[in-house]
């Protein structure tokens, strides 16, 4: 099994949410690799796929201005410094889309670019949703809507949703699902 080994590494740039780090890397084959560029994330993040008893599938718009777009997401964010997984998953769920779940689910967790980053996203279904409020963080979420699975499946056949968490998430949901029949 080919492993790179570390041999030095400089912190670039620390925020609280990350650090660029630039590493020198003994490869497989005994070269150098100098000046590897890589983004250690400080905690996971969590997705949520939201379920109602009807199979309706709960969506919140969000504009993202990294690439200039708007989409219709999961429930996602990050999971803050000592919170466990689940604990994020439900309050992403209550502040982008005022609804608490009576269960939650873990679907996976997976890492969305392993060549450049140490990103781990977990993913979790939401099940048993009561609405206990508005949306309540409007900085983010423009519109919580609720999609029938046909709208929804739709949307990703027509590339429609773009983000890569949401996109994994309803994969892994649907493929579960169409898998337990």
């Amino acid at each position: 099994m080919a492993v790179w080994d570390e041999l030095k590494r400089v912190t670039v740039l620390e925020t609280n949410y990350l650090t660029i780090q630039q590493s020198d890397l003994e490869l497989a084959d005994g070269s150098v690799g100098q000046g590897w560029h890589w983004i250690e994330y400080h905690t996971p993040a969590v997705g949520v796929v939201p379920v109602r008893e009807d199979g309706a599938l709960l969506l919140v718009n969000q504009f993202r201005f990294t690439t200039r777009t708007r989409d219709w997401e999961l429930p996602a964010g990050r999971v803050e410094e000592g919170e466990q997984p689940e604990a994020a998953a439900r309050r992403e769920l209550r502040e982008e889309t005022g609804h608490a779940a009576r269960v939650i689910e873990p679907l996976g967790y997976f890492h969305p670019s392993n060549g450049s980053s140490n990103q781990k996203f977990i993913l979790f279904v939401a099940r048993g949703l009561e609405r206990i409020s508005e949306v309540q963080d409007t900085n983010e979420v423009d519109e919580a809507r609720w999609f029938s699975e046909a709208e929804v499946r739709a949307m990703m056949a027509h590339n429609e949703i773009l983000d890569g968490m949401s996109v994994t998430g309803l994969l892994w949901y649907f493929f579960g699902k169409e898998m337990s029949v």
